[in-house]
């Protein structure tokens, strides 16, 4: 098992890297566990050197989160009884109230970030995570990388949850709330996505991409 963020089998001692940020040629080297290459032009984190397992933790919440993803969407979160008439909400609830009502937009935004956002991003971090850990060269790898990228900022799955928790103090001044098992489920999913967050390496995972290219 791995114990430092290295490109695998090769030496890329010397080799020249160029800065996300502001694309100026650094030479690479080897680091130690915690330390870090910064830009000389524009002071950007280029490379750090942390414990290989984030990038394992990563790939394992990932898929963590996919799993209860599934029932978080087709479990009922909550029963909500006023005047004697009882409502099950999902996630998708919301979506198709906010479209019926002539939020289409806001309706789209909500299944973009609450849903579709979510799922693709854990899918392509378990991907790119995937190919790190098990040192795989599997395709499409650098798109998955991309992928995620540009959903993390849209991956607002926890801050749905929170939202949902909220909203009840609100609901119970109209009626009754109770929560159902896919309450727990969105919970859960909420956390494992927030963990993979913290633990997907994406510098890690672009060197690594870069040498086995």
């Amino acid at each position: 098992m791995k114990s430092e963020c290295n490109l695998p089998d090769n030496s890329f001692e010397g080799r020249w890297i160029h800065c996300p940020r502001c694309h100026a040629s650094l030479r690479d080297r080897v680091l130690g566990n915690h330390e870090y290459l910064c830009c000389g032009r524009c002071g950007e984190q280029v490379k750090s050197m942390r414990p290989g397992q984030t990038m394992i933790a990563a790939w394992a919440f990932a898929m963590a989160a996919l799993v209860t993803f599934i029932p978080a969407n087709l479990n009922p979160i909550l029963i909500f009884s006023v005047a004697g008439n009882s409502q099950e909400n999902l996630i998708i609830t919301g979506v198709r109230a906010l479209w019926m009502q002539g939020f289409q937009p806001l309706g789209a935004l909500v299944f973009f970030s609450a849903i579709l956002a979510p799922f693709f991003y854990l899918a392509s971090v378990s991907y790119v995570s995937a190919n790190w850990t098990l040192q795989l060269r599997l395709p499409f790898a650098g798109a998955a990388l991309r992928l995620a990228e540009a959903l993390e900022s849209w991956n607002l799955l926890p801050v749905f949850a929170i939202a949902c928790m909220v909203s009840v103090v609100k609901l119970r001044t109209l009626g009754t709330v109770s929560w159902e098992p896919g309450s727990l489920w969105v919970l859960a999913t909420a956390v494992f996505t927030m963990l993979t967050i913290q633990c997907f390496d994406r510098k890690c995972a672009e060197l690594y991409l870069e040498g086995v290219k």
